[in-house]
């Protein structure tokens, strides 16, 4: 806190909340924006939490290997690595969906595996509601309709070719 006693125009975190619990992370997080927003001061925050970059950060850069190998906000690098996909599970075989839901605006490809769907899309928060309702005009039971949309971890695993290993008796899990 030191650092702040002369009100400096620009201050550098080092990954200030590694090791804190959730309220004390948010209490950071809080003043971090504070110190942004009101007095207008620029923070260079290191963290490997990549979901706290994507919450407080108006750019990001990511870094391999001692070199950014990309920057932009987060927006613009989640965008970047992937489309939104909408996961559909219904009951029966999802096969003979697949031609009512590519018809629809923003629509990037759909893929039929047994009673999922899966569903590309420019925007999945726009083209959710629609997709649930053109299943619906099928008289189909929709048993879960999942929006995936792509994470700071997704585009630092894409950059940097890194992949996350999972045992046989792990199963990765939509975050």
């Amino acid at each position: 806190m030191a650092a702040l006693v002369h009100n400096p125009e620009i201050l550098f975190l080092d990954e200030p909340t590694t090791g804190l619990d959730p309220v004390s992370r948010a209490t950071v997080w809080t003043e971090v924006r504070r110190l942004n927003d009101e007095l207008g001061m620029t923070i260079f925050l290191t963290t490997q939490y990549l979901a706290e970059a994507d919450e407080l950060c108006g750019r990001v850069g990511i870094i391999n290997q001692g070199r950014i190998v990309a920057e932009g906000t987060p927006e613009e690098l989640k965008h970047a690595v992937g489309a939104d996909i909408i996961i559909a599970r219904v009951d029966g075989d999802a096969e003979p969906l697949c031609s009512v839901v590519e018809r629809l605006d923003g629509v990037q490809s759909v893929e039929a595996h047994g009673n999922e769907l899966v569903i590309a899309t420019d925007n999945g928060s726009a083209a959710i509601s629609p997709v649930a309702v053109a299943l619906s005009s099928c008289e189909v039971a929709v048993r879960d309709l999942t929006l995936r949309t792509p994470t700071l971890d997704d585009v630092f695993l894409e950059l940097t070719g890194s992949h996350i290993e999972h045992d046989d008796e792990t199963k990765e899990t939509d975050r």
